[in-house]
């Protein structure tokens, strides 16, 4: 395969207009300042399903597509905790294609809601069949797609070097853009983001200094993975090679981030949270710099998880951040006026026009019921 015609793959995808860069926020801490780059609208009501997922998910399906991998009769199945799949049944629906979304446990149920309104059928996986952090979820995918291997075609983003290499000629380009960079901080989930990212930096031998965000292993940060520590497995995609420092955040830290940067008049997703609460730590060591962090979506698709976890949080949040009080119930009466979700369902129907029948939702113990009524077989 030549190397040049994937770059101009890839280079030809960044220049479509959904794909374009969407704007940053700079946030300033004495004489340190944390630039928050936006993956999505500053009105994220206009394109509300906008993430980060979108740059991978294009390309990895433009890619098999024009490989002639996916054809008329076969379905796409990915493993994912909401964004990649959305941003790729998108794609993929409009094209004509099924698409089978393997999701965790812990997924928001408003997310499978928007999943299944999109025309996505859900196998979900149930907690008894969970193991660390999502190593079911993925494995069983794999599994499903080689044994039905004619029917089925698996967009791995775990295991797939487009995902790395979208963020490397895409997000890695738009941070250079943003000027000079001291330190970056940034949420580890399928870890392509991370290794685009650290890629780039490696390549063109920059000073700036990464360091990838983690969760707790059990957490309430959809969209992100305890990689290294307590697991076994981590995705291929990633290096411990080029991954020099990993820190891990706690929910409570997370959502107090979450709190801070709708303080700031960012509506982010509680992965945000997550990575600017390591940022506005690290702007309280150094002396001054600049510290990037990426919102890699809004909060959308997660109001009604917020707000309930929220209630349940505030007390900690409020001990450990005690300045944060009053902030925090403004947030939770900001979460209370949002979209319910059969207004967030509506609006998607109009903004997408998905004009398919609904998907469906089975359990992990209903696969044979899944795949009889897609007509899949052996």
């Amino acid at each position: 395969m030549d190397s040049r015609l994937l770059i101009e793959d890839i280079l030809e995808c960044s220049r479509k207009h959904y794909l374009k860069p969407t704007g940053s926020r700079i946030i300033n801490f004495n004489n340190t300042s944390i630039i928050v780059k936006l993956e999505y609208p500053t009105d994220f009501l206009t394109d509300p399903l906008r993430t980060i997922k979108r740059k991978p998910a294009t390309l990895l399906f433009e890619d098999i597509y024009s490989k002639g991998f996916i054809r008329p009769g076969r379905t796409i199945i990915t493993a994912s905790s909401g964004n990649f799949l959305r941003e790729l049944a998108i794609i993929a629906l409009n094209h004509g294609f099924k698409v089978i979304g393997v999701t965790p446990p812990r997924i928001p149920s408003e997310n499978l809601k928007i999943l299944t309104a999109l025309g996505v059928n859900i196998l979900h996986i149930t907690e008894e069949y969970d193991l660390c952090p999502r190593e079911t979820t993925v494995f069983y995918t794999r599994s499903l797609a080689e044994k039905y291997r004619f029917n089925l075609v698996n967009i791995d983003q775990y295991n797939s070097w487009q995902n790395v290499m979208a963020h490397l000629y895409m997000t890695w380009r738009e941070i250079k853009e943003l000027g000079e960079i001291d330190y970056a901080c940034i949420p580890l989930g399928s870890t392509g983001t991370f290794m685009g990212i650290s890629t780039g930096c490696s390549l063109e031998k920059q000073k700036m200094k990464i360091i990838g965000v983690q969760p707790t292993r059990f957490h309430h940060i959809p969209g992100v993975h305890h990689i290294i520590g307590e697991c076994e497995w981590s995705p291929e995609i990633f290096s411990s090679l080029i991954s020099r420092e990993i820190v891990t955040i706690d929910d409570v830290d997370a959502y107090a981030g979450l709190v801070m940067l709708w303080n700031n008049g960012i509506p982010a997703g509680p992965s945000t949270g997550m990575a600017f609460i390591q940022a506005v730590k690290l702007a309280k060591q150094i002396k001054e710099g600049n510290i990037l962090t990426i919102s890699a979506d809004s909060i959308f698709a997660y109001r009604d998880y917020v707000l309930e976890y929220m209630k349940e949080i505030i007390y900690q949040i409020n001990a450990r951040y005690p300045e944060l009080e009053e902030d925090c119930l403004r947030y939770i009466e900001w979460l209370r006026k949002l979209p319910t979700i059969n207004e967030r369902l509506e609006l998607i129907r109009r903004i997408y026009r998905m004009a398919g029948e609904p998907g469906r939702i089975f359990q992990f113990d209903n696969e044979e019921e899944l795949l009889k009524e897609m007509q899949i077989s052996t």
